[in-house]
């Protein structure tokens, strides 16, 4: 057995967090990948498990190992990746992570574009509110909205400006045309996130134009989807990106109020690890969202 096939079990087992299941995700016997291990373990002389009847615990000196057998594994998988692109079409799977907020955005429409383009690249589309590190998490691009600090290790590309609308259904606006501020909302109210993150932006600037948190919301939700689905059947007052409510504000579907506010912006970036080797497919997929995003096309346009 090669040292390769014993890191991947290793590494494997580990992911796992056990031999049944890493054996069934390896298409090996138990027996088989409980050999490489105890092969393993003999030929680097350390115990990189703890054995009990019930569990198998990774000592430190196995955490240790896996970090590394994981970087020599990708490092290979990378290699690969580069000889296979620049044999011929671009081909294999790609993994985006991005907020929820962005699946009705120009970014859905840009991954849908690519992959009409790129029919042999698989898209592992990981949706998610918590900022995900792409190294410890595998992930190969990452659209985040808001500033990102600067990393050498991080390629970053600026996309476009986002900006918040305060925007409701046609018969719910026709009744807020005179609100000129969040003082003079009275019964009109706000559907907002459950939990506003009391240190962000949207929070900071309701507070700062004297939002009544107690008496200005008519709903909560702990989903962007549910914020859009109650905002379009006249339940509130929703809060939403610019580029994921574009058709509706063009067709008239959702109208802006509340239009005097400046309401808060946040810049669009995507994010992706910088490698030794750049495959092909990586840089297409870069380029590509690069140009789709900074088309002038996604100026948001409303219905009179």
């Amino acid at each position: 057995m090669s040292k390769l096939s014993q890191y991947q079990a290793f590494v494997t087992v580990v992911e796992q967090g056990s031999i049944t299941q890493a054996s069934a995700s390896l298409n090996l016997s138990v027996p088989a990948v409980s050999k490489q291990l105890s092969m393993l373990e003999s030929r680097l002389e350390a115990q990189l498990f703890f054995r009990t009847h019930k569990k198998l615990e990774v000592t430190e000196a196995g955490l240790r190992f896996y970090a590394r057998c994981k970087d020599i594994l990708r490092s290979i998988e990378q290699a690969e990746e580069v000889l296979k692109s620049e044999q011929g079409a671009l081909a294999g799977k790609l993994t985006v992570s991005m907020s929820k907020s962005l699946c009705r955005s120009v970014v859905m429409e840009a991954l849908s574009e690519f992959a009409k383009a790129h029919p042999k690249i698989r898209l592992d589309i990981q949706l998610s509110d918590v900022v995900v590190d792409l190294y410890t998490e595998d992930i190969d691009f990452a659209f985040r909205l808001g500033n990102v600090s600067d990393s050498p290790q991080m390629i970053t590309s600026s996309l476009l400006n986002t900006q918040l609308i305060a925007c409701a259904a046609p018969e719910y606006a026709k009744r807020l045309q005179a609100i000129k501020s969040l003082t003079d909302l009275k019964e009109y109210k706000f559907i907002l996130p459950s939990s506003l993150n009391p240190h962000g932006m949207l929070k900071a600037f309701l507070s700062e134009h004297s939002f009544d948190f107690n008496n200005g919301v008519a709903h909560t939700t702990n989903d962007i989807e549910a914020v859009y689905q109650l905002t379009r059947a006249g339940l509130g007052i929703g809060l939403m990106l610019d580029v994921s409510i574009r058709d509706e504000l063009k067709k008239g579907i959702l109208v802006p109020v509340i239009a005097e506010l400046k309401w808060p912006t946040k810049p669009l970036y995507l994010l992706s690890k910088k490698k030794e080797w750049e495959t092909k497919k990586h840089q297409a997929f870069r380029f590509f969202i690069e140009a789709y995003c900074n088309n002038s096309q996604f100026k948001i346009e409303y219905s009179n």
